[in-house]
Parts: structure tokens; C-alpha cells; sequence
């Protein structure tokens, strides 16, 4: 998908907040951030898991595309996505988990990122829930070091790109957010594992 908008400056020049896009927020203090940059009618249902990850436990942001149509045309490629309170909020986050979409039905999550540790530990949780993963795919290897999630304190995050498949089935989304929750415990609480 070519971007229509090279950066969120160009962006809110041509779309109109709350009419176009809108931006919600979360931050109850935590060093952990969720977010979905392409939230709402950009990449269905991405903000749905965002927030799901994150109950009140967590930080999250979503960018939500809110358009009755042509809601692509507010995608913007994840190391050019700039909105100054994604900006800040993941800044002062030690640790930032990225919510994506892909095509297909692949039932797979595929896992990006330059978080070794916490990719890693992800896709095993993902595992024991009985969710496919890669952690290899060409096009969603998250390495960039402008990607969104990439931008925290530590820079370097994790990002999962999530098949339709998956993110139309609740009991899947379900367990999506368990193993990512799962995951951050065990980063968060090394002593306990």
C-alpha cells in the first residue's frame, strides 16, 4: 500500500479530526504502551486489541480512521507515523507493543520488531495457545529504527501484524491479548519465571 500522506503533518492539512480520524488515549502511568497506529476503519479491529492488551493496566493509543469510506487514505507506514501524542506517550515507555493488520486467513500472527526478548517470548505464549505465528515474513519484520514501536526509551519494541482471520474471531482475540499480557508479566517480573 503506498502511503497517500508522508507524515501525520501533511495528514491533518487534508483530514479533519473527530469528522475524519480520531485519537484515543490512555495513559495510566505505565512503562508499557499498546497501540494501533492504524486503528479503527484503517485496519479493522486493531484498536479493539489494543485496548484489550491494555485494560487499565496498560498505556494505549489508537489512531482510528473513522470515515464512512476510503478510510486507507489515513495509513501511515509505521516509521513515518509521527502524531505528536503517539510521539510522547511511546517516548516515555520502556516498552511498546504495536497492533497490526494483515490480509489473508492465514491464522497467523506474525511478529516484528527489535525487542528479541519480548518477540520472543510473545510468540511462545501465542504457541501455547494454540495461535501460528512466523517471526520471519518479509514484509512485517518491524526493524526499521523509525518504525512507531522502535521509538520507546529502550528503542526497541514489538509489533504484530494479525490475519483477518483471527482478528474476526472474539475466542482468538481472546487469547491474542492473553499471550501478549502473559508476556509482559514475565518481562516485567523476570524473578517470578
Amino acid at each position: 500500500m503506498t502511503d497517500t500522506y508522508k507524515n501525520y503533518g501533511e495528514l491533518k492539512v487534508h483530514e479533519e479530526i473527530e469528522k475524519d480520524y480520531k485519537i484515543s488515549i490512555s495513559n495510566v502511568g505505565s512503562q508499557t504502551t499498546i497501540i494501533a497506529p492504524h486503528g479503527g476503519k484503517i485496519e479493522p479491529r486493531t484498536s479493539d486489541i489494543a485496548k484489550h492488551i491494555a485494560t487499565e493496566k496498560y498505556n494505549y493509543y489508537c489512531f482510528e480512521g473513522i470515515k464512512t469510506e476510503a478510510n486507507g487514505c489515513l495509513h501511515l507506514t509505521s516509521h513515518n507515523f509521527d502524531e505528536p501524542n503517539a510521539v510522547k506517550l511511546i517516548s516515555d515507555s520502556d516498552i511498546v507493543v504495536a497492533i497490526h493488520a494483515c490480509i489473508g486467513n492465514s491464522g497467523t500472527v506474525y511478529l516484528g520488531g527489535t525487542d528479541q526478548i519480548l518477540k520472543n517470548s510473545i510468540a511462545d505464549e501465542l504457541e501455547t495457545k494454540g495461535i501460528n505465528i512466523s517471526k520471519d515474513h518479509p514484509r512485517f519484520k518491524g526493524l526499521n529504527p523509525n518504525n512507531i514501536c522502535n521509538q520507546g526509551k529502550r528503542k526497541k519494541g514489538v509489533q504484530l501484524e494479525i490475519s483477518r482471520d483471527l482478528r474476526d474471531d472474539r475466542e482468538k482475540i481472546g487469547l491474542i491479548a492473553e499471550a501478549v499480557q502473559a508476556a509482559l508479566e514475565k518481562i516485567e517480573n523476570p524473578q517470578e519465571i
